[in-house]
């Protein structure tokens, strides 16, 4: 047997301790004992360090098949990548080999101990199984996850490109160089490729070839390997359907069994029975979020002769749903007792830190070890949660998501708490250690005293060599070492026929576990409260816009989410450490996907809830205090800023630069609403404890008017529901639901344009234009139907043969009354209008698009005179100034102030004739030879003339009625839109030549001279009698009546023809 490896310790004591003169009873009872803990140690160092490894693997092969996908066939580049994680694959191989070597170790000095000590103690054997079995479980793990890993699917493309690159005249390596690189390669290929755990098990196979056990070691390793895979089917028994969320014990179990069966270690055929039925049970284990891990097949692949190869695993049955279902409700069940207890020990813990820990260090110890114990409780329900629907293939839910928050919010709290008193908990843990090692000491002491009951005399010299290591071991500083010492020796003397009794044994083990608890509490509380475990099942966590809308919108705290996105960016922190190599461009992470996704709903879903507070003095129905439940988002925006790669993310003043952008635009947009916006301003600051920056706009003045911009987009609306005066220059709106009308006139357009801007006018006259070829369209349309088109070709006949007659002077005023009659039979809309109502409603619209241009021209050289003020009287250039050498900022505001100047001399300037502009737009389209339908309009003229007075009579005399909703004083749109379209049309001159004025004039003298003659007629027939008087005082208010439509029409047509008189002189 290879000498035993001593313990160095930096105690004097344990420094002098190995150079004692020992008998053979010490040194049989020490040094096997020291090199088992040793060894022990080494293992949970190698599973830690094994661990980190396997993050890292599982980020570079996220890595390389993110890059795959993004570059598809392209292969090249995601082999130089694992090039770059050479490095890596060289220290896996190592700490691979390193691990094997170490448990070829333990299997010697397992051996090598059962073959000497000549009463082996269960539990100290069970004490090595323990930490030997831990790190073949991690070796497990690693070797299926780099199984079924992207890595190595593309080894074999990676070696075949490494040797084509060897052969190119380009490689910059000699022959020597190549061949070493090719044997590493060899050797990594086999941890790349899976086989590591068998590589392990052949060595296994051969180091049994140099053990040369006796037959009572080996019945002594068959009966302790027995007992142990008994332990451990009592614990999966007991646990049952846990181990879908940990599989860390059927790993352990299967490992072992597949270990003893390659050192052919004989099992007992009841127990491997009961063993592989259990593991059967059990299908697809996960491992990671894509590597899953069946206990049946692994077995068939390392001891085939044990187990027979089973069919297609089978998919979850309806049992296993409904199970997993109460494990969901168990869950949140377990979350509300959880953060009961928490509050309770958060409360707790600051009055034993504010009335002092030295008066209740028993107390103090138990808060302490109840904190740690609620810290595994949440990292196991987090990592079992996720591992449960996994394993069964089944979705996170929104209630899953909002659990795994509500307990990462635990995590955090209890981080907290240890973060606030961290200098208290590292002052009174050194005093709570030496609590319990005095405590254990007080125990030794005891146990030698009771040591003068034993017969045995080597059996009492081993038990006290045992009890003076633990002493020693004891004494020094407390770490995870010196206590693995002091467990395997105490595990010498407890158990069955040992001299303590059962309470004092229980209370030995007691102690152990409680002392080594509280040493961990000295390491980084940072790694026991970050869900590391949630690195494997990463990409579970990546919940969509809608998940998180739903959270945002149904929580009034925004806690849930905040702890998540804290331990999401945790996690990216941790991934980056463990990258070699680039990221793909792209590759966005978690935390920052999830923080862009929030910030977008809180940013659009807060303007809507502002908006809404801003109007809801127009609401009729207001909601009850009391009744309706408010819902606060200042929890959500008080979001702790994330990092991530040297940057901060802070929500808050995200929130608010997206507020004074929103609300600088859209004051900008549409300033006659700027009040609204300061009010939304003012609750953002008010409901929000948000910021946004004044947008220091020039705000509008009472009299502001619309606004200009708004009715270039609403221009349709405008001319159909505004009535346009041509004396005054201005619109009046024809009817509105609210108390007053809206007038539009110069002095607003000047205002408009001093608001937004030179450049709208030229805007708006585009826009108008587009306008104007829609209504062009409907007016053509209406001109080329048949029905009209005929008649008009009938009435351009009859003109044609008479106009030159003598007694044929004007148009006759009753063809165009006929004209009316028969456009009326043609039929009427559902608001009763006939077509030529319609057809005049048209040309109104244009005539009043027409006059808004006249109004935009008027008020542009309003705002021209008003920028005037600002401009030098007298007439200088600043062209001498260039060489005067002044300052650049002087020089750009010079330039700036010329290009000003030039711009509003070419925008406001007298040259710029827009109804020229409109004229010339449509003349080429309207005179063209194809439009031969459009060559009778002025006939049509008349009738539309007499259809307009008509209806401007009948609007004037219902004026005063209650029930009247429309109003109309003027309408000039009617004259402006006649002589445009006749001016473009070039049908002026016909229209003139109809002398339409003298027959309407002839017309009225002829009704008003029938009128005279009937009342003289009357009086001569006038009797004395009462009833012809009666008669006679009807007739005369009838005529009264008459007479006073003669005179309302003969005002309205000279009003007209006053208005086209003008309307003229525009287009002239």
């Amino acid at each position: 047997v290879a000498p035993p490896i001593e313990i160095s310790c930096v105690d004097v004591e344990y420094t002098t301790w190995h150079r004692l003169r020992l008998t053979e009873a010490e040194l049989l009872a020490n040094k096997p004992l020291t090199t088992l803990a040793h060894l022990c140690n080494q293992c949970k160092e190698l599973s830690k360090s094994t661990q980190q490894l396997q993050l890292k693997y599982l980020n570079i092969d996220e890595l390389l098949e993110q890059l795959r996908l993004q570059l598809g066939n392209a292969l090249e580049p995601t082999l130089h990548h694992m090039s770059t994680a050479i490095d890596f694959f060289c220290q896996l191989y190592f700490l691979l080999k390193r691990i094997i070597d170490v448990l070829q170790n333990m299997w010697s000095q397992i051996t090598a101990y059962i073959s000497v000590t000549v009463e082996v103690n269960e539990l100290q054997l069970f004490t090595v199984f323990d930490a030997m079995i831990e790190l073949i479980e991690q070796l497990v793990v690693f070797n299926e996850l780099t199984e079924h890993s992207n890595i190595s699917t593309q080894w074999a493309f990676y070696r075949k490109w490494l040797q084509s690159l060897a052969k190119s005249k380009e490689a910059a390596c000699n022959s020597f160089e190549l061949n070493g690189l090719q044997t590493s390669l060899e050797d990594i290929e086999t941890v790349i490729t899976g086989q590591i755990f068998r590589i392990f098990l052949d060595s296994l196979l051969e180091s049994k070839k140099h053990l040369q056990l006796k037959d009572a070691s080996v019945n002594s390793l068959t009966q302790h390997g027995n007992a142990y895979i008994r332990k451990l089917l009592n614990n999966i028994e007991w646990q049952d359907y846990k181990h879908y969320e940990q599989p860390k014990q059927l790993l352990q179990l299967t490992a072992f069994i597949c270990m003893l069966y390659k050192l052919g270690v004989q099992l007992e055929g009841k127990l491997l029975k009961q063993a592989l039925e259990t593991l059967s049970k059990y299908q697809r284990l996960p491992l990671s979020l894509q590597v899953h891990w069946t206990p049946h097949a692994f077995i068939h692949q390392h001891a085939k002769t044990l187990v027979k190869p089973q069919d297609k695993s089978p998919e979850p049955s309806k049992q296993q749903l409904v199970l997993l279902d109460k494990l969901n409700q168990s869950d949140m069940k377990t979350c509300r007792q959880l953060g009961t207890q928490l509050t309770l020990w958060c409360i707790s813990m600051q009055r034993a830190l504010a009335t002092g820990v030295f008066g209740q260090l028993k107390s103090f110890a138990r808060l302490l070890l109840q904190g740690q114990s609620y810290v595994a409780h949440i990292n196991s329900l987090i990592a079992g949660l996720i591992r449960r629907h996994v394993a069964l293939a089944q979705p996170l839910g929104n209630d899953n998501l909002w659990l795994i928050c509500k307990l990462l919010q635990f995590l955090q709290q209890m981080q907290q708490t240890f973060a606030m008193n961290q200098m208290h908990c590292t002052r009174y843990l050194n005093s709570l250690l030496q609590w319990q090692k005095q405590k254990i000491q007080q125990l030794l002491l005891q146990t030698k005293r009771n040591m003068s009951d034993l017969k045995q005399m080597q059996r009492k010299l081993q038990i006290l060599t045992m009890l003076k290591l633990t002493e020693r071991a004891i004494r020094g500083q407390a770490n995870g070492e010196h206590l693995g010492t002091v467990k395997l020796a105490l595990s010498e003397f407890l158990g069955k026929e040992r001299p303590l009794s059962a309470d004092k044994q229980k209370l030995f083990k007691s102690l152990a576990t409680r002392t080594d608890n509280l040493c961990r509490l000295q390491q980084p509380m940072q790694t026991q409260l970050d869900a590391t475990a949630l690195i494997y099942f990463y990409a579970t966590l990546g919940c969509n816009a809608a998940t998180l809308k739903t959270h945002v919108k149904q929580q009034r705290s925004a806690f849930l989410l905040h702890n998540f996105m804290a331990a999401c960016n945790k996690l990216d922190k941790n991934l980056s450490v463990f990258q070699c190599a680039v990221a793909p461009a792209g590759a966005a992470l978690s935390s920052q996907r999830i923080y862009e996704t929030q910030r977008e709903f809180l940013s659009t879903h807060l303007e809507f809830l502002l908006r809404m507070e801003a109007l809801s003095h127009l609401f009729l129905e207001q909601e009850h205090p009391f009744q309706t439940q408010t819902k606060d988002y200042r929890n959500c925006i008080k979001l702790a800023p994330i990092e991530r790669a040297g940057e901060y993310y802070i929500l808050r003043n995200d929130l608010e630069n997206y507020f004074t952008a929103t609300f600088y635009n859209l004051t900008t947009i549409a300033p006659h609403d700027w009040k609204s916006y300061e009010r939304m301003r003012h609750l953002a600051n008010k409901l929000l404890q948000l910021r946004p920056v004044d947008d220091y706009l020039p705000n509008q003045i009472i009299d502001q008017g619309i606004d200009v911009l708004q009715i270039m987009r609403n221009i349709h609306t405008f001319v159909s529901s505004f009535a346009y005066n041509m004396n005054l220059q201005l619109f009046v709106e024809i009817q509105s639901s609210n108390k007053h009308l809206d007038i539009v006139g110069a002095r607003h357009v000047a205002n408009s344009v001093q608001t937004h801007g030179t450049g709208i006018i030229n805007t708006t006259v585009n826009f108008i234009y587009q306008f104007l070829r829609q209504k062009f369209y409907t007016f053509s349309t209406f001109l080329h139907d048949e029905h009209i088109k005929s008649r008009l070709l009938k009435e351009f006949r009859y003109h044609a043969e008479h106009k030159h007659d003598s007694s044929y002077q004007s148009y006759p005023y009753e063809r165009a009354e006929s004209f009316i009659k028969k456009i009326r039979k043609l039929g009427v809309a559902r608001s009763g209008e006939t077509y030529m109502d319609l057809f005049r409603k048209v040309v109104t619209q244009i005539g009043n698009a027409v006059g808004y241009v006249r109004l935009l021209q008027a008020g542009s050289k309003n705002a021209n005179f008003r920028s005037r003020s600002y401009m030098s009287r007298s007439n200088n250039s600043f062209e001498r100034a260039e060489d005067n050498n002044l300052d650049e900022l002087t020089e750009s505001a010079i330039k700036a102030y010329e290009k000003s100047i030039g711009h509003l001399k070419e925008c406001y300037s007298d040259r710029t004739n827009y109804f020229k502009l409109l004229l010339q737009g449509f003349q080429p389209f309207f005179c063209n030879p194809h439009n031969n339908h459009l060559r009778t309009f002025y006939l049509i003229a008349p009738a539309l003339i007499i259809n307009y007075i008509e209806n401007r009579v009948k609007d004037k005399l219902q004026m005063h009625k209650k029930t009247q909703a429309k109003c109309v004083l003027f309408e000039d749109g009617f004259a402006i839109g006649l002589i445009y379209i006749l001016n473009m049309l070039k049908q002026l001159n016909e229209f003139h030549e109809l002398n339409w004025s003298q027959t309407t004039t002839q017309r009225l003298e002829a009704q008003r001279l029938k009128l005279q003659e009937f009342v003289a007629s009357n009086d001569q027939k006038s009797s004395p009698s009462k009833a012809a008087a009666d008669s006679e005082e009807k007739l005369l208010q009838t005529m009264a009546i008459t007479e006073r439509h003669v005179n309302a029409y003969e005002q309205e047509y000279n009003l007209l023809y006053a208005t086209l008189s003008s309307a003229e002189i525009f287009f002239q």
